[in-house]
């Protein structure tokens, strides 16, 4: 799994390799010119570029009260333009509350410590909301993330963590992948659905629902997950997984943390953890904008670098 030091050691190999420099002409900041309309609300984000490798991007949603401010980490390779945004959260100096992305505050119960505590969300005074967010951090730099929903049960996640700056968590959403005893391969991502492998991709079958997932194991490392329109085959979503192999037995795979609860310990055989990264690619066109080699958006330059 991805750890802190690679990622310094990333920014390091970046900048003596020279593919960032002041000439750079990605340096500097771009933004969305109009926002991004979907089928229930639109967004637009700004991206800020710097010479060191490093940077942040904010998205802005029309249904959101708060923008949301990612890290992230970029490099050039082969013309484009990677970026990897980082989900960290922030914890004050006196210890007592933590902030994420979204400038949303958690608290401790009185008594709790920092690494097993639960840190709740706080709720404004007399709102009412259906849903609220709590995380737990073990001292082995793993932890849960619990979204509570009304009249729901309780969505459950795990990740690893560790520090990133002063005062801050970065952390890793993880996934299971598993294969069973018929070839066939499930995730913890709907453990109902079942992947066939056709020329080395591993696609849904039968077809769940409206839409369609796809898994890509890269030699680099890298998955990407792709789910198509089940009546276009028009790609509507991208996410990438830092991924590690593994063979477990049952028993074994039972001992593992806060993964447990979603893997079929029936038909386990060889399967492994993915850990979400949340990776980019833009493309410098000859019109001085950038453009979004996945889905085609476009980016205008609103400060030099």
């Amino acid at each position: 799994m991805k750890k802190l030091a690679g990622i310094l050691l990333l920014a390091a190999v970046i900048l003596t390799a020279g593919c960032v420099t002041t000439a750079d002409p990605i340096v500097g900041s771009w933004q969305t010119p109009e926002p991004i309309q979907y089928e229930d609300f639109s967004t637009s984000y700004l991206i800020t570029f710097e010479e060191d490798g490093t940077g942040k991007v904010i998205y802005s949603y029309s249904d959101e009260a708060n923008d949301y401010t990612y890290p992230i980490l970029w490099e050039k390779t082969d013309g484009i333009y990677q970026y990897e945004a980082l989900t960290v959260l922030t914890f004050s100096e006196d210890g007592k509350t933590m902030t994420d992305n979204a400038q949303y505050s958690y608290s401790l119960a009185e008594g709790e410590e920092k690494f097993g505590g639960v840190w709740t969300e706080i709720v404004p005074g007399g709102a009412e909301v259906e849903y609220y967010y709590t995380y737990v951090f073990n001292e082995d730099g793993t932890g849960v993330e619990t979204i509570y929903v009304t009249g729901d049960e309780p969505e459950v996640y795990s990740f690893t963590w560790e520090e990133f700056g002063e005062n801050q968590i970065l952390i890793y959403y993880l996934d299971t992948y598993s294969f069973t005893e018929d070839g066939k391969m499930k995730t913890s991502l709907g453990t109902k659905t079942v992947y066939e492998e056709v020329d080395g991709i591993w696609v849904e079958t039968p077809q769940v629902g409206e839409k369609i997932t796809t898994y890509e194991f890269q030699d680099d490392g890298i998955c990407a997950r792709h789910i198509y329109d089940g009546e276009t085959n028009e790609l509507v979503g991208l996410y990438f997984y830092k991924y590690t192999p593994a063979v477990f037995t049952d028993e074994e795979f039972r001992t593992l943390p806060l993964l447990t609860p979603f893997v079929p310990y029936s038909t386990m055989q060889i399967g492994g953890i993915m850990e979400q990264t949340y990776i980019y690619g833009l493309e410098l066109l000859e019109d001085g904008t950038l453009q979004d080699v996945f889905y085609g958006e476009i980016l205008e330059r609103v400060s030099p670098a």
